[in-house]
């Protein structure tokens, strides 16, 4: 079936007229599937746009942890993990 864009009448997929209000009917069936091809579009680029996300979220997350890293460096006396501005260990007092 094909519905008139004039009046949403029903109409036979062979209808070039509308048989209510007599509107041009044969894009009627092209409208809706420009409809499905939008749609489809969409969903595809919708993935895209998920597997980009995706990908960013992972560089980012790397980015962050190479962040955390540059933060902290180890003393070279107790091993203790240190903050990278710290001039002497928390723990042992030793001179960084």
């Amino acid at each position: 079936m094909v519905y008139c864009n004039e009046c949403g009448k029903k109409n036979d997929d062979d209808a070039h007229y509308c048989t209510k209000c007599g509107n041009y009917i044969a894009e009627s069936n092209s409208f809706e599937k420009n409809i499905e091809r939008a749609a489809e579009e969409f969903g595809r680029k919708a993935e895209q746009f998920g597997k980009m996300m995706e990908k960013r979220a992972r560089e980012f997350a790397r980015s962050m942890k190479e962040r955390a890293d540059l933060k902290t460096k180890q003393c070279p006396a107790c091993k203790t993990e240190i903050d990278h501005a710290a001039m002497y260990c928390w723990k042992c007092g030793k001179k960084i």
